[in-house]
């Protein structure tokens, strides 16, 4: 496809993702309020969106790509933390309990707009005292949604997964390999870059 492709992200982890399916691609972040208020599912579809719509704007012509990702558990939503300390209260409140994680993708091209989700429970590992104040200390989580990231394999704070592994990262590669496809992309299918891509739940199933 030669029409441009935008990620409304500076997320290096949603980049990283997103070279799986495509070569070619402009990151412009979009300057959005991530304001969590009632139902997770809601708010990272909207999010996504209101993403994609602002950079949409400024690329009239491009297919724009919008995420969002909640954490929550239960009623309780997990935004990123303000500080290490309030990382360190949501790896407290998460250890060793299973929570939820949404991501959404918003893809808004000139002749349309698509958007879906995927959804995985997470279960955390059950960090000793030690371990969780020195990885909320180091920083690392404070630009990720419940203040952890499951790839961080030094400190492995995830102990189960039911679900898209690329989800709880940022971006589930299946579900925009599929809206990609909607717009006439032709993005690589994700399980040639990432052999754990190839028994995700969110794969489409053979015809």
């Amino acid at each position: 496809m030669s029409r441009p492709v935008v990620l409304a992200s500076a997320s290096p982890r949603r980049r990283e993702l997103l070279a799986a399916l495509l070569d070619d691609f402009g990151i412009d972040a979009a300057d959005i309020a991530e304001d969590l208020e009632g139902d997770a599912v809601d708010c990272a579809r909207q999010l996504a969106y209101a993403k994609a719509e602002a950079v949409a704007r400024r690329y009239p012509a491009a297919l724009v790509i919008g995420c969002d990702t909640v954490v929550f558990r239960g009623l309780r939503l997990y935004a990123k933390p303000a500080d290490t300390a309030e990382a360190a209260a949501m790896l407290r409140e998460l250890r060793g309990r299973p929570h939820q994680v949404v991501t959404a993708v918003a893809v808004i091209a000139p002749e349309g707009a698509a958007i879906d989700h995927e959804i995985s429970t997470v279960v955390m590992a059950d960090l000793p005292d030690a371990v969780l104040e020195a990885y909320a200390a180091s920083g690392r989580t404070l630009d990720k949604a419940g203040g952890y990231a499951i790839q961080h394999e030094d400190v492995r704070p995830v102990a189960r997964l039911e679900g898209c592994y690329c989800g709880v990262m940022g971006l589930p590669l299946w579900t925009l390999y599929r809206l990609l496809e909607l717009f006439g992309c032709a993005p690589r299918p994700p399980d040639r870059a990432f052999e754990r891509c190839a028994a995700c739940p969110a794969r489409p199933r053979s015809p």
